[in-house]
């Protein structure tokens, strides 16, 4: 069995039009996806996770016209809304993959700030070579870890996304979490060509995730472990 680590974008930045509504609004940043399904009638349904004010989300969701249902709730400052919505012809042909060939998505699906998203699937290694053809030719897709699965192996890095990894590799190497800290948050920013904020809330919800991934194996905690815990980027 396979397991690939992929990032997928469109060749117009977001899949949808919903995606660049919660772009284009400053107090809704969308988190990951922790569940993606095509439903018989064609239409489809997500459960999204977003960093930000509720009932910004829920705005968002009234005023765009694909999304024909949903529900959103704020649990512990998360945000999650499930959504039913007109998928585009793009949108439902990677939707339609897994059922398809038979590979399954392990979630969450990250979502980076220009719109493309980070998935692993994980199936027998031609059923995902097959369908890796089948992506249609508007989205570009860039390959990252490939090789066998084996979940004994996953580790609290391996779940970062490649942004998480790189921007933490770079913290540490810079002495960031040396005693006394070598280095500053604007350091890191310069070498990364990003803004201080941008490194400061990645670095913030690095620490979060391997916290909570702490306690938990540990079983030293009461913190609700819902399945929308955030490891956004």
């Amino acid at each position: 069995m396979w397991c690939a680590t992929i990032r997928i974008k469109h060749s117009d930045g977001w899949f949808q039009s919903l995606g660049e509504a919660y772009r284009a609004h400053d107090e809704v940043v969308p988190v990951s996806i922790h569940s993606a399904k095509l439903l018989h009638d064609g239409t489809a349904v997500l459960l999204y996770e977003f960093k930000g004010d509720a009932d910004a989300v829920r705005a968002i969701l009234s005023a765009n016209e694909t999304a024909t249902d949903y529900e959103v709730t704020e649990i512990d400052g998360s945000v999650s809304a499930y959504i039913h919505f007109e998928p585009s012809t793009d949108t439902r042909q990677l939707l339609q993959l897994p059922e398809e060939y038979g590979y399954v998505l392990d979630t969450p699906i990250l979502l980076h700030e220009d719109g493309g998203l980070e998935v692993t699937i994980i199936g027998p290694q031609g059923n995902i070579s097959e369908a890796f053809k089948q992506i249609p030719d508007s989205i570009h897709t860039t390959v990252g870890r490939v090789g066998s699965y084996d979940p004994d192996r996953e580790n609290s890095f391996s779940k970062l996304s490649d942004r998480q990894r790189e921007v933490l590799r770079k913290a540490y190497e810079l002495g960031y979490y040396r005693r006394p800290r070598e280095t500053t948050l604007d350091d890191i920013a310069a070498q990364l060509e990003c803004s201080q904020a941008n490194v400061q809330e990645i670095i913030q919800r690095i620490e979060n995730h391997l916290v909570s991934e702490l306690f938990t194996a540990s079983g030293d905690t009461e913190t609700d472990t819902s399945p929308t815990k955030s490891i956004w980027k």
